[in-house]
């Protein structure tokens, strides 16, 4: 009965979330209850955490459905502000495409990052909770929404883009010290891409393989969430 409750409370979430398209722009698993504590890392080396990030896995996140081969590259701008660059291929049409953002550096591991304008970089949506700077970094987001929900965001990046297991593992250990769920995340298609170009900020003309299947989100990933909730 408890389980059925939680699942209902979530379809009802879900429902007042549809409302609100600026919110659907950005994630796709409501949670019930406010954010967690996390614990954020106190000595984050911005300088080591620069360069090429490929993206292993996350929670789902809609601007990148469809999408694989997605990476993110980070270099400094000025003291407190970082360019962001994130790339990735249409798995449809083989096109690839990126866009451009800054992040302002608000404490240590933890990042306002925005790509449009008129982005509040107030507060901090991308925390690095662990991080080796030469194998993995586990990033994490998370915003009340209203008094009784939330939303996260979560992803394993790597140097790599196909790492190696004990690489992961060392990531996974960082989300279960901070009690964040591996229910939710899907895998990054990072096999078969392109090579980025000398600046790291597009992929050179290699052919792309296309027509692979694209992310089940709205069939699988959402009804397996909200059973899992």
């Amino acid at each position: 009965m408890i389980q059925q409750r939680s699942g209902l409370h979530l379809l009802l979430l879900i429902g007042l979330l549809a409302g609100n398209e600026v919110l659907l722009a950005h994630a796709q698993v409501p949670f019930p209850g406010k954010c967690p504590e996390v614990k954020v890392m106190e000595d984050f080396d911005v300088e080591a955490y620069l360069g090429i990030w490929y993206e292993y896995s996350k929670y789902p996140f809609a601007f990148e459905i469809g999408k694989k081969c997605i990476y993110a590259n980070y270099s400094i701008i000025n003291n407190e502000t970082l360019s962001v660059v994130n790339g990735g291929i249409n798995r449809l049409t083989g096109n690839p495409s990126s866009i451009s953002g800054t992040a302002k550096v608000l404490g240590p591991a933890r990042l306002a990052v925005a790509f449009f304008p008129g982005q509040q970089t107030t507060k901090p949506n991308y925390m690095v909770l662990g991080t080796d700077y030469e194998s993995f970094s586990v990033v994490y987001s998370c915003t009340n929404v209203i008094s009784l929900a939330n939303i996260k965001f979560a992803w394993i990046l790597t140097r790599e883009r196909e790492p190696t297991a004990a690489t992961i593992a060392a990531a996974k250990e960082i989300l279960a010290d901070n009690k964040i769920s591996e229910s939710f995340f899907i895998d990054t298609q990072q096999s078969n891409c392109p090579k980025l170009d000398s600046n790291g900020t597009d992929f050179g003309a290699e052919d792309l393989t296309v027509g692979d299947p694209i992310d089940e989100f709205v069939g699988t990933v959402l009804p397996n969430a909200i059973e899992k909730a």
